[in-house]
């Protein structure tokens, strides 16, 4: 059986029982509500990776031809991690295929750049042209319209795909530059283009899930802590029998998942703020990490 003690400060740990006893399913469902937090935390780092990519391509430059190697690199982390992106929400649970297809079904910059991984860059078309004044870097939308017509597809169906994302490159000819004839795509602009507009689906993507799975995980950790002469107790959840294995700390777990969303998303991003209303709602406003009050929390954790 787990046991659940707590005491009122850790770092001293005289412990007293609480009389709660859990039965040996209580560990599953603990670490079940921190791979949830877990997943959610590894979504937020999958933004912050997106825009340091991008961050990369859009600053390099190159003095020497023979380094366009580095270009090469840094675009393709940054659509890697866009395409490694959309895998990971629409595998996510709960699902977020709602939100996520929404934006992929606009055909729009974020759909380019999936497709442009599929249909381009699969296929060895090879990036090359270069604009020193400005390190800017394009594609040929001429050229790899007549390439991907060549292409010898392994099945029809992705034939037709190729076929329709090359229908679609035509529509970007607006947005691309005419050079000596040639239809040029700038890749910078793309990448600036795909940034906005995935920002717009991070706050979509986080609040919908944050509702659906880490509000409730966040309410289930918090209603495990006891309240002791009007304070939330440092809580130890323990199977005697198997130490120290077995022990679970649940301030720990709930503070350390506030803490990182304050340091990754800021304190003005609308999940710290429905994170912050929980808490006062609970009065949750004792944190063990730093012995201070929520206000002082927050000004840590900046």
């Amino acid at each position: 059986m787990f046991e659940l003690e707590y005491c009122s400060n850790p770092e001293i740990g005289e412990l007293h029982s609480s009389g709660i006893k859990f039965d040996y399913q209580y560990d599953v469902e603990f670490d079940s509500k921190l791979k949830t937090l877990d997943k959610f935390l590894f979504l937020v780092d999958m933004h912050t990776i997106i825009d340091s990519c991008a961050k990369d391509f859009l600053e390099i430059t190159i003095d020497d031809f023979d380094e366009f190697w580095k270009i090469n690199k840094r675009l393709l982390n940054f659509v890697n991690a866009v395409y490694g992106y959309k895998e990971y929400v629409n595998s996510y649970e709960p699902s977020l295929k709602s939100i996520t297809e929404k934006y992929y079904n606009m055909k729009k910059w974020y759909r380019f750049l999936c497709d442009f991984r599929n249909y381009i860059i699969h296929q060895s078309i090879i990036i090359k042209d270069y604009r020193p004044s400005d390190g800017d870097v394009f594609i040929n939308i001429e050229e790899v319209v007549s390439l991907l017509s060549e292409y010898d597809y392994p099945n029809d169906r992705y034939r037709r795909n190729a076929e329709e994302f090359t229908k679609w490159l035509e529509c970007f000819k607006d947005d691309s530059l005419e050079i000596k004839d040639d239809i040029f795509l700038s890749m910078k602009n793309v990448t600036s283009l795909v940034v906005d507009e995935m920002s717009q689906m991070k706050n979509d993507v986080l609040l919908y899930a944050y509702r659906k799975s880490i509000q409730p995980s966040i309410e289930w950790l918090i209603k495990q802590i006891p309240i002791i002469d009007g304070k939330f107790q440092y809580v130890f959840v323990v199977d005697k029998g198997n130490l120290p294995e077995s022990v679970r700390e649940t301030n720990y777990a709930m503070e350390d998942f506030v803490r990182r969303m304050i340091k990754s998303l800021g304190v003005e991003s609308v999940i710290c703020k429905e994170l912050f209303t929980v808490l006062s709602e609970k009065k949750y406003d004792y944190f063990y990490d730093g012995n201070c009050d929520l206000e002082d929390f927050i000004n840590r954790s900046k």
